[in-house]
């Protein structure tokens, strides 16, 4: 029964060692991340071959299959509604990377919410294998710090590189705004608030992630304290959490949706601070606007 619910609900969020590779252990939580940068991978050379135009005529631009038509539609959204109002003309030069992060975040948030782990150990077990070896599989990377961080850095580097690439020498001058005279002192805390920015990206990330976890766990383990007192109260006890498990796991989707989000659009309107200036892009709005004119090709070629 413990293969449900752990005595320490901390078991069932935070990283354990699976193997090791000389003096590096391998944890669950990288085992995780890298399958689901993998999956991003396969998935969307699939998607794109069935985005992929053929032929002449409308019935060419249809996405083939349900499937490849939701991730289409995931991805104009993002860059139409997030990317777009933000970066204006240049959103198609950097919605890649964009891309590449909300889905890489949501394939690791979803992921974490399937007990890889405790499938294979009762499977292995039902075999008559030692199932306890494999419990420890599965899990959510990002409520692992060692996951977040390198993404803020990497948002963080995305920053000031594009800023930098797009505005120049002037980039610099987002840290000195106001009199000269007060610069000693808003300089400073214009970078603090750079780096804040991006640390609050991986800790907010972190929180959310490893709190929805943690919560779930904890109800569980709520059943074997109560049917320790009675098993006619454990069983009570069970069907309750049960039921509030399972409303707790629909928000939980939620949430693992709307955090990515949340870091891309964050991600986003960061970039744009530094690198879009009002006096471009307002020509580059009208013709891109998809209220105003629909192109299929121009919706296809970033696909």
């Amino acid at each position: 029964m413990f293969i449900l619910a752990s005595s320490n609900p901390l078991e069932h969020v935070l990283p354990h060692p699976v193997f090791h590779i000389g003096g590096f252990a391998v944890t669950n939580h990288l085992i995780m991340s890298t399958f689901a940068a993998l999956l991003v991978l396969v998935t969307f050379m699939w998607v794109a071959s069935r985005v992929k135009v053929r032929g002449t005529g409308t019935d060419s631009y249809l996405t083939k299959g349900n499937l490849a038509h939701m991730f289409e539609t995931m991805c104009v959204f993002i860059r139409e509604q997030v990317a777009r109002p933000n970066l204006k003309h240049l959103t198609d030069k950097y919605i890649y990377y964009l891309w590449t992060v909300f889905f890489f975040i949501l394939f690791c948030n979803l992921l974490g919410m399937i007990p890889f782990g405790y499938i294979a150990s009762l499977i292995i077990s039902a075999a008559g294998g030692n199932g306890n070896d494999w419990s420890m599989l599965g899990g959510t990377a990002t409520s692992n710090l060692s996951l977040n961080v390198p993404l803020a850095l990497t948002a963080f580097t995305a920053i000031v590189f594009i800023g930098i690439r797009e505005s120049g020498v002037a980039y610099f001058k987002h840290f000195a705004p106001g009199p000269a005279y007060m610069w000693p002192l808003i300089i400073p805390l214009e970078v603090m608030s750079l780096f804040i920015k991006c640390t609050v990206l991986a800790v907010r990330l972190f929180g959310t992630m490893l709190a929805g976890h943690l919560v779930l766990a904890a109800l569980v383990g709520m059943i074997f304290i109560f049917a320790n007192l009675s098993p006619v109260l454990g069983y009570g006890v069970g069907i309750g959490v049960v039921l509030l498990n399972l409303v707790l796991s629909l928000l939980e989707l939620f949430i693992a949706m709307l955090q990515a989000f949340i870091f891309t659009f964050l991600t986003t309107l960061f970039i744009a601070q530094g690198a879009v200036h009002d006096d471009h892009g307002h020509e580059h709005d009208h013709e891109h606007d998809p209220a105003l004119a629909f192109d299929p090709a121009e919706v296809r070629s970033p696909a």
